[in-house]
């Protein structure tokens, strides 16, 4: 029986009926057998034993990089998806579960190894790359087959970014890029991406330092945005994030004022940015603000 088709099962059954289960089935293994594959151990102190089976099974350091770095030469040579005489079609069809293994063991080591931070990002630029760009695997969603979303990988990167960056301005300047540059996925918007940033720990100095950092990029979309519409699009989800940022830092007046003259004429209509502004609000528990907000919809008749 599959491990898949044995979950199943035993959802069905209630407490009592697996105890007598799990009873029966140790009374009907061989002695040599629980002692061999340590079932005592793994009954009494069954987190312990995961933990240290997952440990065991974690790759070194280096073959964790190798295993890697295979994985993206092959992935953006198509054999993945392409029928070829290196890959066999189950290697090709379980490519996620290679991807998640390494991902795992990357993670393990990127904390205190640089080479681990490096290979990260390989694998997330791969996945993105896959999702909205080039497709490399035989899913148009990579990130869903992987159960790890595209935003949760970026925020995790972007602290790597932190780690290795000399100054503040290094991995602000590093997480905007990629943020605003790096392909979508079918369940990230742009303003998702560039969201995450948010997430990272500031001191006072980098939240002025970032928010400058937006400005200036605002200010060079918007100049590219007569001849480009991307450049448009991007010019909104960056007006977006400053907008949460004010939101966050509680400068509700400055964020006020910014979104009726810097972002909302760049809408065909008021009411989409409007209404993502007053659930910012919402969402950030300024209730009061949200009320006066709702009122002076009505008054510049802006439906939403």
């Amino acid at each position: 029986m599959r491990i898949g088709k044995l979950r199943m099962l035993l959802e069905q059954y209630g407490e009592t009926t697996l105890r007598d289960l799990v009873v029966e089935m140790y009374r009907n293994t061989p002695k040599a057998v629980i002692e061999e594959k340590d079932m005592d151990y793994m009954i009494s102190q069954f987190t312990r034993y995961k933990e240290q089976k997952s440990s065991d099974e974690r790759h070194s350091l280096s073959q964790t990089v190798i295993l890697a770095e295979r994985f993206v030469e092959l992935a953006y040579d198509h054999l993945y998806l392409l029928p070829n005489q290196i890959m066999s079609e189950r290697d090709q069809k379980n490519w996620y579960i290679h991807a998640k293994k390494i991902i795992r063991d990357l993670s393990y080591y990127a904390e205190d190894e640089a080479e681990a931070r490096t290979m990260y990002e390989e694998m997330f630029l791969l996945l993105s790359s896959s999702a909205g760009e080039e497709p490399l695997f035989s899913t148009s969603d990579p990130f869903r087959l992987l159960k790890l979303s595209q935003t949760t990988m970026l925020t995790q990167l972007i602290h790597y970014y932190q780690l290795d960056a000399p100054t503040s301005d290094v991995w602000i300047d590093r997480s905007l890029y990629t943020a605003l540059h790096v392909p979508k996925d079918v369940d990230s918007t742009r303003v998702d991406l560039l969201s995450t940033l948010l997430e990272q720990p500031y001191t006072s100095f980098e939240w002025n330092l970032f928010h400058q950092r937006i400005i200036t990029l605002c200010e060079r979309t918007l100049a590219k945005a007569t001849s480009d519409d991307s450049a448009l699009e991007d010019y909104q989800a960056l007006k977006m994030l400053e907008l949460e940022l004010l939101v966050e830092r509680g400068q509700l007046s400055e964020a006020e004022r910014k979104l009726f003259s810097e972002y909302i004429p760049f809408f065909s209509h008021r009411s989409e940015p409007f209404k993502v502004y007053v659930n910012m609000l919402e969402s950030r528990g300024h209730s009061d603000e949200t009320k006066r907000l709702r009122r002076l919809a009505k008054e510049k008749r802006i439906q939403f």
